[in-house]
Order: C-alpha cells, then sequence, then structure tokens
C-alpha cells in the first residue's frame, strides 16, 4: 500500500483528501499558515482520521518540508493547491515524487486562480489537469487530464465544486495508474501555453463604458461567492454585484453605460451596459448584507442615477 502525504491549501482538493483518508491511505497532510478556515477544515479532518496535520509558513518552508518527507517517508506527495514552490531538493525524495492536481486545462491556464480568468473571459469548458512537480509551476509532464463544461450561469463556487469532485475521481485513476504502470506521461506543449496572474483589484470592477451586458455577468460569476461578487462604485461607495443576468429591457439610444434604468420591485434592478445592453442585477451585497438589487433603493441610489465606469 502506498504511503501518502497530501499537500492542500484550498476546498478543492477535500473530497479528494476525505477519500484518501477514509481508505487509509495518508499518513500525514500539510497545509499552509495563510487561510485560517481551511486549516480549521484540515484539523477537523485529521483529528476525524487520527492523521497528523503539519501547517508550513514560508519562512522556513525547505527545512519544514524535507524534515517531514524523512519523518514520513512517502511514496508519493500529493498536491491540491499549495502556495509555496517546491523546492528541488525535496522533488526526487519520494519514489513517485511531488504530484499537482491543477484545476484549469494545462498548458492553457497557468497560474494561482485559472478559474477566475476562464469564467470572465467566457470560455465553454474548463477542467483538471494532473501533472509531475518540477522545479517551476505548473510545467511539469501531463498524467491525466479531464474535461468540465462551463455553463454560462455557473459561478465560480459552482465549478469549483464540480472541479473538486473530478478530482477526487481522478486520484483514484492515479494512485491506480501508478500503481499498475499504465500511466503515459506528456510533455507540456509550451507554444499553448499561458500564465494567468492571480487577480488584482482593479481585475474585480465593472467597467460599464467598456463592457457588454455578457461580459459584466462573466466578470460577476467569476467574482461569486470568494469575492462576493463584482464591484461597482458609485460617489465613492462600492458595492457588490453577486449575481446577475443578461435582460432584454428596451433602453433608450443615448442612454450612458452604467445608468440606472430601473430601480422597483417589478422591474429590478436593470443597468445600461455598452452598446445599450441591460443587465438585471438580481443580488447585490453591501456591507450591511446581501439583498435583491431593487433593494438597492433603500441606500440613496435611484432610477437615472449612472454608476461610476
Amino acid at each position: 500500500m502506498l504511503r501518502i502525504l497530501v499537500l492542500c491549501n484550498d476546498k478543492l482538493g477535500f473530497p479528494a483528501l476525505q477519500q484518501l483518508l477514509q481508505h487509509k491511505l495518508v499518513v500525514a497532510v500539510g497545509t499552509s499558515d495563510r487561510i485560517p478556515e481551511t486549516r480549521l477544515m484540515l484539523n477537523h479532518f485529521c483529528k476525524q482520521f487520527g492523521v497528523p496535520l503539519q501547517i508550513f509558513s514560508k519562512k522556513d518552508f525547505e527545512a519544514q518540508l524535507l524534515f517531514w518527507l524523512e519523518q514520513y517517508k512517502p511514496d508519493l506527495v500529493l498536491v491540491k493547491t499549495f502556495p509555496f514552490r517546491i523546492p528541488a531538493s525535496a522533488l526526487a525524495i519520494p519514489k513517485f515524487g511531488f504530484i499537482n492536481f491543477h484545476y484549469a486545462p494545462l498548458p492553457e491556464f497557468r497560474g494561482p486562480n485559472p478559474l477566475f480568468w476562464m469564467i470572465r473571459n467566457k470560455e465553454t469548458s474548463g477542467g483538471v489537469s494532473v501533472h509531475r512537480m518540477d522545479e517551476n509551476f505548473d510545467t511539469g509532464e501531463l498524467l491525466l487530464n479531464e474535461k468540465i463544461p462551463i455553463q454560462h450561469e455557473a459561478s465560480f463556487g459552482m465549478i469549483s465544486t464540480q472541479l473538486a469532485f473530478a478530482g477526487a475521481s481522478m486520484t483514484a485513476t492515479l494512485i491506480q495508474g501508478l500503481t499498475n504502470n499504465s500511466l503515459k506521461p506528456q510533455a507540456q506543449d509550451s507554444a499553448k501555453a499561458h500564465y494567468y496572474p492571480r487577480p488584482e483589484a482593479a481585475d474585480l470592477f465593472i467597467k460599464w463604458n467598456e463592457m457588454t451586458s455578457l461580459e459584466v455577468r462573466a466578470l460577476v460569476k467569476a467574482c461569486n461567492p470568494w469575492n462576493k461578487g463584482a464591484i461597482v462604485r458609485f460617489k465613492g461607495w462600492t458595492f457588490a454585484i453577486t449575481d446577475a443576468a443578461v435582460s432584454y429591457f428596451k433602453i433608450a439610444a443615448g442612454t450612458l453605460p452604467g445608468t440606472i434604468v430601473t430601480l422597483d420591485e417589478t422591474n429590478g434592478l436593470i443597468i445600461c451596459c455598452k452598446n445599450n445592453q441591460a443587465l438585471k442585477a438580481e443580488v447585490i451585497y453591501t456591507e450591511e448584507g446581501f439583498f435583491s438589487g431593487h433593494k438597492l433603493s433603500q441606500f440613496g441610489i435611484k432610477k437615472n442615477d449612472c454608476l461610476e465606469s
């Protein structure tokens, strides 16, 4: 039976980890010191199954990792989202090396949060790529791939759940392939490679005069739930649109993008986008909570007000 260590820093890896723990394949779990919510859940899983949890910090990561590997002598380390680069000194220690689950197609979508960009760019499919790790991020030989359709109404959170369960299924396939030597590693095609950086604050704001209703909807979906939606500015105040739909409400010619066209219980909150296209903001978020779109009126905003681009 394989001795497996798991590095996990996000709930994307939880279904696979729980599956491995239930089959008693994990000797220890590691995570970073960056996300308290993840640490709390991993601590719960590990206590439930009597498996030790190691918290790694960036400052002394290499020394901590080498000690961890020496302590548990794994055959395989599975990486299911992890923020620190694995040092070259550690990569060859396990018999089967370090194998990463990247929750996007490789090499086309390298980077720390490719799902945001896939939804924002209106891609129609995503997926999970399993690859051997080398000294660089997301560049090692591919072992497994699985495609996942991206529905235009699906949010970041909904697609994340699909990817997480696909990753769990692929974990079983990977372990079987390693043990019976049936995997066929394939080098990534560098000509197709594209790196997407972590989204910055400016990427999360709606630019009404530049974006069509489809583009605004895509940004809203890409920001839900992790950012509570896409950000909107109005006279120094910000709120988020958490869910939205393309509307076919007829907007008068010459209406400025960002103009609130309707704001009532019957029609809801409809906003003019680029090319006189209409967007209905179904759900908004403010510091006071989540509300139906038309309740934006309770914050002093009125029909015909123009949101900032």
